[in-house]
This record gives structure tokens, C-alpha cells and sequence, in this order.
């Protein structure tokens, strides 16, 4: 059948050999053509075909990864949504698929609310199931999880982020032990501390924040590290003066600003009172002889206190990467 290709980047003859294909119900053959065509142009339909396809024949782990490429696109609309949830669930992404699961309550629409039942049904069978023959990489998860002052801070990060495999229950369980560890990195603490906001967790938690000291929160309602006002502030400042000028420095620093609004999560707002100050010293770290240029004057004093926080954020980056 490959034969009869005359152009082998013919996106058209692809999708028709692929249809074909189906028809006659040789899935890999259809799988194969539409995957071709999808490298010449990667459209939301064809994406769709393909992760079906790789469904319907068993290939869990890639289908998720084929329908991760277009993740906006599948949260659009309700059936879409609905097969990503299906897929997470397939790969065992309990925590991905709950959170999911919440954001469609929370913006429940009459019409869905028969699927959201018999779907939220399908998510508690198939993670009984899935507890009931525990595969033995979730044990060593688990076991990992709670010894985890026993590591580095790098090796904590990279163990913490296996928490999403656990089943809703055990992730909340463990969870809340992580986000009061104090031999744990603040980094550490603040990724399960967003997964928690991202499942949209509606009870109050205690938290050990950036200065060691317990806070209490309810996670649904505090949003991801870079949604505060400040981050958006700094951010559009250092792009105003950098974006044309020097944009090497301007990359460079929005990286640091990113690790740095992720160790004040989730109260950066309440830390940074003056955003554009912060970003001004951003730039004279990196390039002292611009401080002429902002004419400072009477900010010096409050200039040295910001540089001492990010003194601060950048000794407690170097120690997680030490």
C-alpha cells in the first residue's frame, strides 16, 4: 500500500491511506500513515485520530504523551477533556486526573452532569483497582517519600515529583507531612504545595514557608507561583528595559525570577511591596553602572533591604543546586 505514495510529504494521501486503513480495521497501518501526516502538518484533528488510535491499541504512555502536545486544546471542550481525563486515568495519573475532575465541578454545567457522574464512578473503580494490584514502583514511591530528609535537596525534588503516581488519598496523606518537613528544600515544599493548589484543595493546610516558620493556607485558592500581581509587574517592567537592549540579560534574569517567586510561594505578594524597585535591583545586579540610570535618590535604603531578600533567595537557589 506504501507503494502507492507518489509523493511520500503528501499530507492528503496520507490522511486517505490512513482512512483506508481504518476501514479495513489495520489500526497500526492507519496509526502509521496519520502519524506521517501529522509531521507535516501537526493539526488538533489528526492529534486526536492518533491518540484514539494508540488507545484503541493499548499504547497508554504514548497516547499521553501525543495528547500532552495539544493540552489547551483538549481542555476546550467537554468530550475533549473528557478522553484526556480517560487517558490520564490509563496511565494512572490519579492526581492529574482528579484535579481535573474538580475544575469540571467548579464549572459544572447541567448538560455534563451525567458524564461528570458516571465519569467520577470510572475514576474511584479504576483507582480501587489500581490499589487493590499496587504495582511495586508506587510501593518504592512511597517508601522514597517518606525518607526523603535522607537526600540531597536535587534528589528530593526529583522523588517529590513521583507523589502525582499516588492515588488521591495518599498524595493528600503524604503531602501534607512534605509541606511541614523542614529538612526538605523550600522548593521542595513548594511544588506539592502548587500540586495542591492545582487539585484545587478546598481545606485549610499548614505550611512551612521561606522563613521557616507555619502558615496556614487553603490551596484552592492561592493560584501558581507566577500568578501574582508582582511576578506580572517585575516581569513587564524588565521587558520594557530589556526586552530591545539586552535580551541575553533578560532571559537570564526571568529565570531567576522564576525560582525566586517559587521559594516566596505562595506569598510573594505580600514580601514585594515595591515591584519595579525589585526589578531595578535585578538589573544592577547584573549591571551595577545602570543604577545612574533610575535615579534612585532617596531608595537607597529601601534598594539594600530588596537586595538582601534576593541575597538571600539566591544563597538558598545555590544551596538546592550545590
Amino acid at each position: 500500500m506504501t507503494n502507492k505514495i507518489p509523493f511520500p510529504r503528501n499530507y492528503e494521501r496520507f490522511i486517505e491511506l490512513g482512512h483506508k486503513a481504518v476501514q479495513e480495521n489495520n489500526l497500526l497501518e492507519a496509526l502509521n500513515f496519520f502519524e506521517k501526516a501529522y509531521t507535516i502538518i501537526p493539526d488538533f484533528s489528526l492529534n486526536y485520530f492518533i491518540v484514539t488510535l494508540h488507545l484503541e491499541l493499548g499504547h497508554y504512555k504514548r497516547a499521553l504523551e501525543v495528547a500532552s502536545e495539544m493540552k489547551e486544546q483538549y481542555y476546550s471542550h467537554w468530550d475533549y477533556r473528557e478522553l484526556y481525563i480517560q487517558i490520564l486515568i490509563k496511565n494512572n495519573k490519579f492526581t492529574q486526573a482528579h484535579s481535573i475532575i474538580n475544575e469540571q465541578i467548579l464549572s459544572e454545567q447541567e448538560e455534563n452532569t451525567n458524564k461528570l457522574s458516571s465519569l467520577r464512578k470510572k475514576f474511584r473503580y479504576v483507582k480501587l483497582m489500581h490499589q487493590q494490584f499496587e504495582p511495586k514502583d508506587n510501593k518504592e514511591v512511597r517508601a522514597d517519600l517518606l525518607r526523603l530528609g535522607e537526600y540531597d535537596y536535587c534528589e528530593q525534588f526529583s522523588i517529590v515529583k513521583k507523589v502525582v503516581q499516588l492515588p488521591q488519598e495518599e498524595f493528600i496523606d503524604i503531602g501534607k507531612h512534605i509541606l511541614l518537613n523542614n529538612e526538605l528544600h523550600n522548593l521542595v515544599r513548594s511544588w506539592v504545595l502548587e500540586e495542591f493548589s492545582s487539585c484545587h484543595y478546598q481545606e485549610t493546610l499548614e505550611y512551612l514557608w521561606w522563613d521557616q516558620q507555619k502558615y496556614t493556607i487553603i490551596p484552592a485558592t492561592i493560584g501558581n507561583p507566577l500568578d501574582c500581581g508582582a511576578y506580572q509587574r517585575i516581569r513587564l517592567f524588565l521587558e520594557k528595559e530589556l526586552l530591545n537592549e539586552d535580551l541575553f540579560l533578560l532571559v537570564e534574569i526571568l529565570e531567576e525570577l522564576r525560582l525566586h517567586f517559587a521559594l516566596l510561594y505562595p506569598m510573594a505578594d505580600q514580601v514585594i511591596k515595591n515591584p519595579t524597585l525589585w526589578a531595578i535591583s535585578y538589573i544592577i545586579f547584573s549591571k551595577p553602572a545602570a543604577a545612574y540610570k533610575y535615579q534612585l535618590y532617596n531608595q537607597w535604603r529601601e534598594l539594600k533591604e530588596i537586595q538582601k531578600i534576593q541575597g538571600e533567595l539566591r544563597t538558598d537557589i545555590e544551596s538546592f543546586l550545590s
